[in-house]
């Protein structure tokens, strides 16, 4: 039969061949989840998770006139961009996370083949990978108090596929990130960011609410801008910083792990861990004697807070969730690795492996960079809540 493990803290040593997908940041959970929640010992604070101070007197103001021109911007290349097929424009607009996505996009190829064929990847369907246009409500702005760089912003804002043929299953009105569902259409949180005084305004990441759940209000100074959050703050029920690594101990080990004390139950944390578990977000198919793993990591992209109103944290940040398929000698390092009973590839991994090869019968590896909203809560709440998700499938290598 097939065997499973749950989470990188199975496995502390990389197995050999894989692909790093970022610093892993939530190690081993061997804590007493009470007041040490403050300090979130579960990871090592970087050692600047702030954007720097520097030169921010030379720092044009950040104004309602000039997040709409940026979001607009936006809109308008990134819907050209579709119609056209132009990647280049495409990508000229993103940045982070989303850069990262639309890159896959734009790798992807076109994948076709009779359903059945064990000698080759195969499916039932031609999936052909593209950018999609979306149309736009009147967005709300969250302006941060001025700081150094990278500088960002927050849209608020609801949006609709300019296509419904474009949506995973076609008119349905949900889709899946990640084996979360959430809306296919419906409010969104829009991060944009600015590196340098000169740079250009990017969009870097996008986070879907689920249905239900929606943005709690946010903090204001006298002059309108949303005060941050360092990331190491102490007067949360956990340092921000440690928001992602908590969420990753419960997707990674579902409602066992002890860091579900402090984050709660939900289709963006132990939903996550029941549809990895159950791999529920394709059609993957584990053969005999083969090893499925998954867990869930830290990415290389600036985190940002901001201030609740009622004094916790709205924490905006990447993982990376990574899942894998292989003989078992591929885990234990091997040599030589026997292969084994060849590995379907599910449909929507299809295009992001090269066409026409043979299946894999030694490993079948993918990532899914997700982008996260989640409320880290003061230091006399209960748990930290996940309220939105984005992202989509970022690579997948087989052999």
């Amino acid at each position: 039969m097939a065997h499973e493990k749950r989470g990188a803290r199975l496995r502390l040593a990389r197995p050999t061949g894989t692909r790093p997908a970022g610093l892993r940041l939530a190690y081993p959970m061997a804590l007493a989840l009470t007041a040490a929640l403050a300090v979130a010992g579960c990871a090592s604070a970087p050692a600047d998770t702030t954007a720097s101070s520097a030169n921010t007197s030379s720092a044009p103001a950040l104004t309602q006139a000039t997040a709409l021109q940026a979001f607009d911007a936006y809109v308008g290349t990134s819907n050209q961009a579709a119609a056209t097929d132009d990647g280049k424009l495409a990508l000229s607009v993103v940045t982070g996370a989303q850069q990262s996505l639309v890159s896959a996009t734009l790798k992807s190829d076109a994948a076709s083949s009779v359903s059945g064929d064990t000698s080759a990847y195969s499916s039932a369907l031609s999936i052909f990978p593209a950018l999609v246009q979306y149309t736009y409500g009147a967005p709300t702005f969250y302006l941060p108090e001025p700081s150094g760089y990278p500088r960002f912003f927050l849209a608020d804002v609801t949006r609709a596929l300019v296509l419904k043929s474009a949506r995973p299953g076609g008119t349905d009105a949900t889709t899946s990130v990640g084996g979360a569902r959430v809306p296919a259409d419906g409010p969104v949180l829009m991060v944009f960011e600015q590196s340098a005084a000169a740079g250009p305004w990017q969009l870097a990441s996008i986070a879907q609410f689920p249905s239900g759940a929606t943005l709690p209000s946010l903090a204001a100074d006298k002059n309108g801008y949303v005060p941050q959050v360092p990331l190491t703050s102490t007067d949360l029920l956990a340092q921000p910083y440690a928001t992602g690594p908590l969420q990753a101990a419960v997707v990674d080990d579902g409602p066992a792990s002890a860091a579900a004390r402090a984050v709660a139950a939900g289709p963006l944390t132990t939903g996550l861990y029941q549809a990895a578990r159950d791999r529920a977000d394709n059609d993957l198919k584990v053969p005999a004697g083969d090893v499925y793993q998954w867990s869930m990591e830290g990415t290389p992209y600036p985190a940002f807070a901001l201030r609740t109103a009622d004094g916790g944290a709205l924490v905006l940040y990447a993982m990376y969730l990574n899942s894998t398929v292989a003989v078992p000698g591929y885990f234990d390092d091997a040599s030589p690795i026997q292969p084994g009973t060849p590995i379907k590839v599910p449909q929507d991994l299809l295009p992001l492996l090269p066409s026409g090869q043979p299946s894999p019968r030694v490993k079948l590896a993918a990532q899914t960079l997700f982008s996260f909203a989640a409320i880290d809560p003061p230091a006399t709440s209960p748990k930290i809540t996940v309220l939105a998700i984005g992202g989509g499938l970022n690579y997948a290598t087989a052999s």
